[in-house]
């Protein structure tokens, strides 16, 4: 067992000042006036005083009662509260704290304060202390009361956090998000997140106070639209003059010189474009879109453009995509948008090049229990055809290029990890990781196709394997998809094929790192990259765009329809159990039941008590006639589980409510330390959906209702099989 190192009774002040150094350190130049004030007074309290603060910084609100503030390691709380009010850190209650004072309050407090109203009343509450706390808030809010006063009368004395302007700018400077929460802190104290793993060196996001500042107020703004968007779900009267505050607002947004920056401004007018359209506000969405950069907004101004009857606009707008479009996607959409809307021959319909794609795409048959599991219906169709497959995806090409390119993202010294606790560079989703290693990163896509590249690429895994990182993870095949990838890639002009999709993924992380293709096939030195579409699957834009770069790199890339199908000479196995209770990880199997199914003959059967180790609870002896007489000689779990997984060896797991039986035992094998894992095929799903309409889908009534025998309903053979005539039934209707 792992002996986790305690803290400190003072670990939290020591964090917070770990954070503060590290921000004057780093970030001198970005404070403002108010956070640099703040820091030098924080520096004049006293330990006591800083131990509170940071207690409470790090608890949920603003408003607190002193009778809430007592910890052993600072001692009495009156003269610190003291302190800090004269500070200014902390003041009483006033008006416009009144709403987090409100929901601070306990039940009885908020009863307490209704009694100090009543005097000023012409009528008693009809409310009572027995009343829940929502009606009792619901009283005093209606209440034309001046509540300052009677706060000031409780016993206990609340105070509220003052100035969180500035800390909150200060620990946006650390983390670049608006959460005041040291967490990470003590995780890595206790041995829980590692840190360390790179470089320590760490470079400021910003070099000047209008940038920081700019970056605050977007990361305020993505908060805010939260809100927003939660408040115009209930209440749309106020949504035009709200969001022409907003416009105003973004309006004097400067355009940043920073990608990162660029790319935030970019995602809030995006936000503000869409809540506008959803409030059917047509113009002002507009108006954010064209305050936006790029895809995806470009797409909703051609759209809006082309609803409201602007066609001009609109065709000048789709050109602009197609002359320079931001990214694939915008491109793909531009020329499918242009063709359908502005061809000049209308009267020959022209599919899309998704639709193409679709439409050329072989169609694949999968046995039906892949439902669910369609990348490995796939790959287990491929292997019995002599292919290596592989569920590769996203993965396979993160860390590809997390591994090419390892230093210059993580160790290098002018890599841009900001803290401690960072995994992933910002420059790369900020856009800023091409330009500032282009040179290096060009010769190093030319080493791709050198006959060492894959001597490199395994140095690579060896050295940095299992260091956690926010590119992509690690497993135990990782090595098995890449060498292959890395030998076998096409190669044009001297380049490996490999090289225009990791630099693309190098130019903008954002737009290339996702919708790469679901599966790798490996065979006689030949790649093949499949996306997989089973019925009722719908392809992305971006996915469309990730297969026609492959397919222009020089790769064998294409979309694959499956299609669900029955094999008739499937084993099954129909499988019940009886058990103490309800729960799988809790409770025990007491008999099981099973018959071993194929054409719809029954090749053999499995039936045994099981000592489940406890008492069988007398709810459960009266339903099933099992009492702990009949199982106190019986063989454990333990006992039978060879047998067992030997009797389901190769077939198909069939119960009625398969959900439960499986869960039980594959607990019971668990607790043997065997892994188990079959396919599963539920007699209850497979007859609503082939037998529907049907008043009652229990075992029992299906039997009654198909004239099944079930003799001793509720022991474990005699319901495996009925249930077995329930499957025969099924596959009736799924092999037609």
């Amino acid at each position: 067992m792992t002996v986790r190192p305690e803290l400190d009774a003072r670990y939290y002040l020591q964090h917070f000042q770990e954070l503060l150094q590290f921000v004057k350190t780093h970030y001198g130049p970005c404070l403002t006036p108010s956070a640099s004030t703040w820091l030098a007074e924080f520096e004049q309290l006293s330990m006591p005083a800083q131990q509170l603060l940071v207690r409470m910084l790090n608890r949920k609100g603003r408003v607190f009662a002193d009778s809430e503030l007592f910890y052993a390691e600072i001692g009495p709380v009156a003269p610190v509260l003291a302190e800090l009010q004269h500070a200014g850190f902390i003041a009483a209650v006033t008006e416009d704290a009144l709403t987090d004072f409100w929901l601070r309050l306990t039940k009885d407090t908020l009863w307490q304060l209704l009694e100090l109203a009543q005097p000023q009343l012409a009528s008693p509450l009809d409310v009572k202390k027995s009343h829940t706390k929502p009606v009792l808030l619901r009283a005093a809010l209606a209440l034309p009361i001046d509540w300052l006063p009677l706060i000031a009368q409780l016993p206990q004395q609340y105070e509220v956090l003052q100035r969180l302007e500035a800390i909150n700018y200060l620990y946006f400077l650390y983390f670049w998000r608006v959460e005041p929460n040291l967490s990470l802190f003590t995780l890595r104290d206790l041995g829980i997140r590692q840190t360390g793993q790179f470089k320590q060196q760490f470079s400021p996001r910003f070099t000047n106070m209008a940038e920081a500042e700019l970056a605050f107020q977007l990361a305020q703004a993505k908060l805010a639209l939260a809100d927003l968007s939660k408040q115009l779900k209930h209440d749309t009267t106020a949504a035009e003059p709200l969001l022409r505050g907003w416009l105003d607002k973004v309006q004097q947004w400067p355009t940043p010189d920073i990608p990162a920056l660029a790319l935030k401004r970019s995602e809030r007018c995006y936000q503000l474009g869409k809540l506008a359209e959803q409030q059917k506000l047509l113009p002002l969405a507009v108006a954010f879109y064209q305050q936006s950069n790029g895809f995806p907004a470009s797409e909703r101004l051609v759209r809006l453009y082309w609803q409201q009857g602007d066609k001009t606009q609109c065709q000048q707008h789709l050109q602009q995509l197609l002359d320079d479009p931001s990214c694939d996607e915008e491109w793909l959409f531009a020329e499918d948008f242009y063709q359908r809307k502005f061809s000049v021959d209308n009267n020959s319909p022209r599919r899309s090049q998704l639709t193409q794609l679709l439409h050329a795409a072989p169609q694949i048959g999968v046995d039906e229990l892949y439902l669910g599991k369609a990348e490995a219906g796939l790959i287990a169709h491929y292997q019995a055809l002599g292919y290596r497959a592989f569920h590769s995806e996203n993965n396979l090409w993160l860390a590809l290029f997390g591994l090419w390119f390892w230093h210059e993202l993580f160790e290098h010294q002018e890599s841009a990890l900001h803290n401690p606790f960072e995994r992933r560079p910002r420059n790369l989703s900020a856009g800023g990781f091409y330009p500032q290693f282009q040179a290096t990163i060009e010769h190093k896509l030319t080493q791709l196709a050198a006959p060492n590249a894959a001597t490199i690429l395994l140095s690579a895994l060896t050295a940095h394997y299992g260091k956690a990182n926010s590119l992509f993870y690690w497993h135990s095949d990782l090595a098995e998809q890449l060498l292959p990838l890395l030998q076998y890639a096409p190669r044009a002009n001297g380049e490996s094929a490999l090289a225009p999709i990791l630099r693309q993924m190098a130019q903008d992380f954002n737009r290339y790192s996702s919708g790469y293709p679901d599966l790798l096939l490996i065979k006689e030195q030949q790649l093949q990259f499949i996306e997989v579409k089973a019925p009722g699957d719908k392809i992305q834009r971006h996915q469309l765009a990730r297969l026609l770069a492959l397919n222009n790199a020089g790769f064998s890339a294409r979309i694959e329809k499956l299609q669900w199908i029955v094999d008739p000479n499937r084993l099954y196995v129909v499988l019940d159990v009886e058990t103490t209770g309800g729960k799988a990880g809790t409770d025990r199997v007491i008999e099981i039941g099973a018959v071993k199914v194929q054409a719809g003959e029954v090749l053999a059967t499995f039936s045994t008590l099981l000592n489940p180790g406890r008492t069988i609870p007398s709810f459960i002896s009266r339903l099933t006639g099992i009492s702990n007489a009949m199982v106190a000689d019986a063989p454990t779990f333990a006992d039978i589980a060879d047998k067992l997984a030997e009797f389901l060896q190769g077939a198909v797991f069939v119960a009625h409510n398969a959900k439960f039986d499986y869960g039980f035992i594959r607990s019971e094998f668990a607790r043997c330390d065997i892994t188990f894992e079959m396919p599963q095929l539920c007699t209850v799903v497979n007859m609503r959906r082939y037998y529907p309409g049907l008043a009652s889908y229990s075992l029992g009534k299906l039997c009654e209702e198909f004239e099944i025998k079930l003799h001793n309903h509720h022991r474990a053979l005699a319901d495996a099989t009925a249930t077995v005539e329930l499957l025969k039934l099924i596959n009736a209707r799924r092999c037609v």
